[in-house]
């Protein structure tokens, strides 16, 4: 219906399709080199937005780790808040029993909390540390498209992320002689920031989520929602034209190339380039088609198919009442984890390949955060439970609203009870306002027909150089997928504007650093 021609169109207006247009008005003049970015959604943000219930204010988000050398770059001028004290609490049960292990910020802090804590370990944990933080420094060498020479001069310059890129967090952190099952515990909460349990998270995601939370833990001082609207200001403030409520409904491949995307409502943009940050199966499945991508390059395709996305949660947000002093229990910290231990995480996982989630006082696992404590406003609990799988939570959803409330209730009953037993005491009697998300919930909002929160999911064959590539076979389509969460979605929109560019952000690098600038 329409002949527009850009330079580049971004489908997605997460932090991921933001951060590309940030990065690409820094260094492209968008009165010569227009760029538009599509959402489908009324506002930008994604997965890091903000709802409200009766005057309370949830947020669908919970950290930054160490995001300001990236914030400096892109010119986001957000207020953060940093946690000084503890990153993390940890509320180990066995039967009656609680095992409280509090994780303070700083890597340095860290460190010496545990060699005093567990001082038969101390060589273990010394050793784990130096060599953990050495292999996180090798990040700066690796490029984003390597070459033949460059892979060879990886073994040279990042010899520890070759020898443990195909290990599980569980293999690495084994290797280093650790024996105490209540360490192994602790340091299980990083690799549950990738979605996965040790056993199956790869090293590298869990080694960059410890170092960089560990560097800085920040927040929003206000609601999250605040962080890509910010954003969207800045983006538009520089020239990038912004869309929302313009859903694609299919990628214009012409002659083994991306020309352009068709909207919903029948109208066509034309692009020199375009970048997908959406759902990987959505944009490969739906926006492309299996059928053209197998044409192009077979082995893609077959990738495409493949990959193994992350799980879906079911989140509890809690509006309470003023009886209860949230700061005075220690809830004012980046996240209060309540688990069962002894390889809970992984015994859910289980569960949670059969098609089945466990509600069980033996065997659980969940989050708890306490964001009013930093943005203010009425209190908030928020209780995040994974995995989660997808089961027939839609169907429920779509032909069954009785008996999908009953399920989702049932649910947050459970939990609530956990938390108000081991954590916060008599919180259902203060309980204001309840709103529950099921993996229907995230499948409505992100389009993701699996309700993955984030996207692909760090097993070692499917991260890193065994990730779906962010050059697709399709010409000037890109799909940025470093990692997930906020550091690296930006990181992955840097990334993909310099591998448009030929490198003038990063020199090709896959990790930004202040002196390219």
């Amino acid at each position: 219906m329409t002949s527009e021609k850009y330079s580049l169109i971004i489908i997605g207006g997460g932090i991921t399709g933001l951060s590309c247009a940030l990065a690409w008005v820094k260094n492209r003049d968008p009165s010569q080199y227009p760029v538009l970015l599509l959402e489908k959604q009324p506002i930008v943000g994604g997965m890091v937005t903000t709802f409200k219930r009766k005057g309370y204010s949830f947020d669908t988000a919970q950290l930054i780790p160490d995001p300001v050398e990236l914030f400096r770059y892109l010119q986001i001028d957000c207020e953060l808040k940093k946690y000084e004290g503890y990153f993390s609490r940890i509320f180990l049960v066995n039967s009656n029993q609680v095992t409280g292990i509090n994780i303070p910020s700083g890597y340095n802090a860290f460190m010496e909390m545990l060699l005093q804590r567990y001082p038969a370990e101390q060589k273990s944990i010394r050793k784990f540390f130096s060599y953990s933080q050495q292999m996180f420094g090798e990040l700066k060498n690796l490029k984003l498209e390597p070459t033949l020479p460059d892979l060879i001069k990886l073994l040279f310059v990042c010899p520890k992320i070759v020898k443990n890129s195909s290990k599980t967090f569980s293999k690495y952190f084994r290797s280093f002689g650790f024996t105490n099952p209540e360490l192994i515990e602790v340091f299980d909460v990083f690799a549950a920031f990738s979605g996965l349990p040790a056993e199956r998270a790869v090293t590298m995601m869990t080694v960059g989520a410890m170092n960089t939370s560990l560097t800085g833990a920040f927040r929003p001082a206000q609601n999250f929602i605040h962080l890509p609207h910010i954003m969207k200001r800045k983006a538009i403030e520089l020239g990038c034209q912004v869309r929302t409520r313009a859903k694609v409904k299919k990628i214009i491949i012409e002659d083994g190339r991306a020309a352009g995307v068709q909207l919903d409502n029948g109208e066509t943009l034309y692009s020199e380039h375009i970048i997908t940050t959406i759902d990987t199966k959505v944009a490969m499945h739906d926006l492309v088609g299996i059928d053209i991508l197998q044409q192009v390059d077979p082995k893609y395709a077959a990738k495409a198919q493949q990959v193994k996305m992350s799980p879906s949660a079911v989140t509890i947000s809690l509006g309470i009442d003023t009886g209860i002093d949230l700061a005075a229990l220690g809830l004012d910290c980046g996240y209060n984890v309540i688990t069962t231990g002894k390889g809970t995480f992984e015994k859910l996982f289980q569960a949670f390949d059969r098609g089945e989630y466990l509600l069980d006082q033996r065997c659980f696992h969940a989050a708890v955060i306490c964001p009013s404590l930093t943005t203010g406003g009425k209190p908030t609990v928020i209780i995040r439970v994974v995995p989660v799988p997808m089961g027939n939570w839609k169907e429920l959803r779509d032909n069954n609203t009785a008996l999908y409330k009953e399920k989702k209730e049932e649910i947050a009953d459970f939990y609530i009870r956990q938390v108000e037993r081991y954590l916060i005491p008599d919180l259902s009697k203060h309980i204001v306002v309840r709103d529950i998300a099921t993996p229907a919930t995230f499948e409505r909002y992100s389009g993701s027909p699996t309700g993955s929160n984030y996207d692909m999911s760090p097993y070692p064959d499917n991260f890193g150089l065994k990730r779906l590539k962010m050059r697709t076979p399709i010409k000037n389509l890109y799909q940025p997928k470093f990692s997930h969460g906020l550091w690296p979605s930006m990181q992955a929109g840097l990334q993909v504007v310099d591998m448009i560019t030929g490198g003038e952000i990063m020199n090709g690098y896959s990790r930004y650093r202040t002196e390219y600038t």
